[in-house]
């Protein structure tokens, strides 16, 4: 079951974000936070980390609601969700970098 949760918001993020886009409001922000700099030179996990700075907020506000889920299971899916935003970053850089 935690499985699918993680899944879902995985493959529920859009390519472009916006105020009206759809979605988990975690995403939303971590999004709006992380796409406008894949193009840049700054590091993948920078850019994540300042993103969950600036969504801290929404970060703590979906921890609270996880927080009746075992605490082995909330750190893991915290650890693969920031994770999967770096690999996002990694991978439209390349994707990118090919296309040129």
């Amino acid at each position: 079951m935690r499985f699918i949760t993680l899944f879902t918001l995985l493959f529920a993020l859009p390519l472009h974000a916006e105020d009206h886009d759809y979605g988990p409001p975690i995403s939303r922000c971590l999004n709006k936070h992380t796409i406008p700099y894949i193009n840049t030179t700054i590091p993948a996990e920078n850019i994540v980390n300042d993103a969950y700075k600036e969504c801290e907020d929404i970060v703590n506000e979906w921890n609270n609601e996880r927080a009746s889920l075992p605490k082995e299971m909330v750190i893991k899916q915290n650890k693969e969700f920031r994770e999967m935003y770096v690999r996002m970053i990694d991978t439209r850089r390349k994707t990118d970098v090919n296309k040129r």
